[in-house]
């Protein structure tokens, strides 16, 4: 599959989507990375928005591939997409994620009747609802952008992720969500293994970590489900 993640406003989880629902679920796709000022942190490729010839070559190349445009290039970015005729039929969908806040459902909502000006199919916009608490009712919550724009994007109310801690212990750690799953570290011996305080704390939020990690695994694998299904 060919994905652009895109949404005018900032901090909506566009990199959370790309780096830890999309990309371990498409064959460990290839990230692009667009964003000319903040870099996230990992090794997958930058380009400027500007250099839109060279992204859309990567995307013909690649069979599975992800393209995260930083809410500083996406301007430019739908920009070009006019200009290179039907380049943006070379994407099979484009993800918006939005959060419940008054500008980035501004922004979602501009960002949808966008697409929808480039002749981009309602079942091709995917919208998904990121940091969600799980008692949250989401037609409720997002009431005002479902409304508007029910007919020109594709909602459905599972198409969730929800806030957890994990997402912020991401930062600080080194490791994908797989991989601390698949971490075969002992940390419950380890702990009854030490009496130093400082170092129990420490095994004990690494412990806390993986069982974290292997929750969200869990809620992605149902969020990507609800997305593509299962044969996806």
């Amino acid at each position: 599959m060919k994905i652009a993640v895109i949404n005018f406003s900032g901090n909506v989880g566009k990199s959370i989507i790309s780096q830890h629902l999309l990309q371990p679920r498409m064959n460990n796709a290839k990230i692009i990375a667009v964003e000319s000022i903040n870099s996230d942190g990992t090794d997958n490729e930058t380009i400027k928005g500007k250099e839109f010839a060279d992204i859309m070559e990567s995307v013909s190349e690649l069979d599975d591939v992800i393209v995260d445009i930083g809410a500083s290039n996406v301007e430019e970015f739908m920009k070009k997409m006019k200009f290179f005729t039907d380049s943006q039929y070379d994407f099979d969908y484009f993800i918006v994620p939005t959060i419940n806040k008054p500008k980035q459902l501004t922004d979602t909502l501009s960002t949808i009747n966008e697409l929808h000006d480039l002749d981009i199919e309602p079942k091709n916009i995917i919208i998904v609802f990121n940091m969600v608490d799980i008692d949250d009712n989401i037609q409720r919550l997002f009431s005002s952008l479902i409304n508007h724009s029910d007919d020109i994007a594709n909602f459905n109310t599972n198409a969730i992720i929800y806030e957890n801690e994990l997402f912020t212990r991401l930062k600080d750690e080194e490791k994908s969500i797989s991989e601390l799953i698949n971490d075969d570290t002992d940390y419950k011996a380890l702990i009854q293994a030490t009496d130093d305080r400082i170092e129990r704390r420490q095994l004990s939020h690494k412990l806390g970590t993986k069982r974290l990690a292997m929750g969200v695994s869990k809620q992605l694998d149902n969020t990507f489900t609800v997305l593509f299904g299962k044969g996806a």
